[in-house]
């Protein structure tokens, strides 16, 4: 039998939708090495964030697959997740050196591998082993790149019970150095078992977008060390780093350990998961103003998470910093993608922390009401917000011209999408449009918004829901007018998928306040994965609708029959839970006609965050970060507010 790799046009048939041929084990097992040498030659990305890669070191596998007892079983979920993945990458990278991919072909790469993965999970459910719990991570990201948002959803619910059942949230024994040759796990082992855990926990993050209904995983149950950087753990080379709270190590270490000798050990991923949990945070108190103190007190609670995000911020090593040099450094070690990916995200906190000043386009249920000594305040919030989506944007541009693949966090289409929508908010509704000044704003800020739709277009190959919000993004910039005469205020989407025609929610009022009853939904993002995951849900309850609203209404499951056609037959809009066109499955494309709001008041449903609403924590997606007043290079972002007095 030939048993040599595949060849390329082998290996760029996993872009089709045909169904995975009846192979044989070492058939299987060429094909996945095909393809793993294909990850490693076209460098895929280290997104940081929700993803498996963090824990699969692909030297590794492929020296596992190379083993004979590796051979003789080889019908892995975990497997034939590396075979989807990396079909993807591998169609993209010969659709850019060799001939010309459509993007939806790229999207679709290997997605007959992704239902095998998938079978095999659901059909060994009992097995809960790390390989499993690593494939499923990787379907659940898999997932959401597909706009499968339900699927993705249910996902999570499986992979932080299996982190349960394995208890990886544990360190697996004291000999964290590996003094001990008889303990059973090599130093490459610890440290997987420890990244996927913290991916785990990342995801968990997301998906609960700061709601403790919707969480599973929490924080003080974590008692295991954050990851180690990219050297020590390619290397093999056993380190203690520190645990999620600054300047502590793991308990069992004792006194002695100097933590500033630790501190080089720890890597780009460490730091991203401490600002997550600085994050959830952050949107707990955004939603529960009516619970907080007013955001001038020094002694407020927006004080107090403004000095935490700025601590984080200026922990960071000069090799995390997003510079020029940092930049090629980590394109050449594949972790470009994960240096935007940890910036945007600091930079969406801080948006999220700043929406404050703008209660209209965040929907605040309990905003602050500024008196006029605090007018300074309040333009403060409002151009640090306008400056944080002008920030992501450069940052966005910047790495986006190091090629698309840099771009594939499954995160990245929707910060983009609304760094959009807070320039455009800022310009035609804070900003006098007639003024000199915001003119030339505009034509400053203009080149931004067009570099975020060109990132959005760039995303389509990898990520099933960019190409819709890059159609909403360049519609929005049309219909506000900037760059000419003519400026359109209140257009401003909330809910780029929420239809016109979809008057049973549209038309229903909800007025400022505490609903009765209330369904998470009510106060996330409309492009959150729960949010998302709920439009494809038929017998959704959503108790805080007004109570004129019928039973039918409130369960009322958006239909096919409501796409928009012209956006049907344009590509935009394409039906999510389709089986034989697993595209975005958001069962929610069809609302993309009503891009734009008619006005800004409470009768826009549902609203982004309401309080008081029996759910202990809600927010939104992460959203936009800063962007310096002065600055020795454009592109390059630095903290962008003053510190408190």
């Amino acid at each position: 039998m030939d048993q040599r790799p595949p060849k390329e046009k082998e290996l760029i048939d996993l872009a089709s939708d045909v169904e995975v041929p009846k192979q044989n084990v070492l058939e299987i097992v060429l094909l996945a090495r095909g393809v793993g040498e294909k990850i490693l030659n076209v460098s895929i990305p280290n997104p940081a964030s929700q993803t498996g890669y963090d824990a699969l070191k692909m030297p590794s596998f492929l020296q596992r697959l190379d083993t004979e007892a590796s051979r003789r079983n080889q019908n892995s979920a975990l497997l034939y997740m590396i075979c989807a993945l990396g079909a993807q990458y591998h169609a993209l990278a010969y659709g850019e050196n060799v001939t010309s991919i459509p993007p939806k072909a790229i999207l679709h790469a290997g997605s007959q591998w992704a239902k095998q993965a998938q079978r095999l999970i659901l059909e060994t459910l009992e097995i809960v082993t790390i390989d499993n719990l690593m494939a499923s991570v990787l379907l659940h990201d898999y997932d959401i790149r597909m706009g499968d948002f339900s699927k993705a959803f249910m996902l999570s619910g499986l992979i932080t019970r299996m982190t349960q059942a394995l208890q990886i949230n544990l360190e697996y024994n004291t000999d964290i150095l590996c003094q001990n040759d008889d303990n059973g796990l090599t130093v490459t082992e610890k440290e997987s078992r420890r990244r996927l855990m913290w991916s785990c926990y990342v995801m968990d993050a997301l998906v609960g977008s700061g709601v403790d209904q919707l969480t599973l995983v929490d924080e003080k149950d974590m008692k295991i060390q954050l990851p180690c950087n990219e050297r020590n753990f390619v290397q093999q080379i056993p380190c203690l780093t520190e645990t999620l709270e600054s300047g502590n190590c793991l308990k069992f270490m004792g006194e002695g350990v100097d933590n500033k000798s630790i501190l080089p050990n720890m890597g780009m991923m460490a730091y991203f998961v401490r600002h997550i949990s600085i994050r959830k945070k952050v949107l707990r108190y955004i939603k529960h103003l009516d619970e907080a103190m007013v955001p001038w007190n020094p002694n407020s609670e927006f004080a107090t998470l403004e000095a935490e995000c700025r601590a984080w911020y200026e922990s960071l090593p000069p090799s995390l910093q997003f510079t020029p040099s940092a930049i090629y450094i980590r394109k050449d070690s594949s972790q470009l993608g994960a240096l935007c990916v940890l910036h945007c995200a600091h930079y969406q906190t801080i948006c999220d922390l700043y929406r404050l000043g703008a209660p209209a386009l965040y929907k605040l249920r309990a905003a602050f009401d500024f008196p006029p000594e605090q007018q300074g305040f309040l333009k403060e919030l409002q151009q640090v917000l306008f400056d944080a989506a002008r920030s992501l944007a450069t940052i966005m541009d910047e790495t986006g011209r190091h090629g698309c693949r840099m771009l594939a966090d499954s995160w990245l289409p929707t910060i983009t999408y609304d760094s959009c929508r807070i320039m455009v908010y800022h310009l035609t509704q804070i900003l006098d449009p007639g003024d000199q000044g915001t003119k030339r704003l505009m034509n400053e800020t203009l080149p931004l918004l067009q570099s975020n739709i060109h990132c959005l277009k760039l995303m389509a190959p990898l990520n099933a829901i960019a190409t819709s919000l890059g159609s909403a993004a360049e519609t929005m910039l049309e219909r506000s007018g900037i760059g000419s005469e003519i400026i359109t205020q209140n257009i401003i989407p909330d809910d780029p998928y929420q239809s016109i025609g979809d008057t049973d929610e549209a038309s229903i009022e909800i007025l400022p306040g505490t609903p009765a009853q209330s369904a998470p939904d009510y106060v996330l993002n409309p492009l959150s994965i729960f949010r998302m995951a709920r439009k494809s849900i038929p017998e959704r309850h959503a108790p805080e609708r007004a109570a004129s609203s019928s039973a039918a209404n409130s369960t009322r499951p958006e239909s096919v029959a409501d796409l928009d056609q012209s956006a049907i037959e344009n590509g935009d809009c394409i039906q999510a839970n389709s089986t034989n066109d697993a595209t975005i499955n958001q069962g929610s494309l069809e609302e993309l006609q009503n891009l734009f709001m008619s006005d800004l008041g409470w009768a826009w449903q549902p609203a982004d965050t309401a309080v008081g609403s029996g759910i202990d924590g809600a927010g939104l997606l992460p959203w936009a970060g800063g962007y310096p007043s002065t600055q020795t290079e454009p592109w390059l972002p630095v903290f962008p507010f003053p510190q408190q007095e």
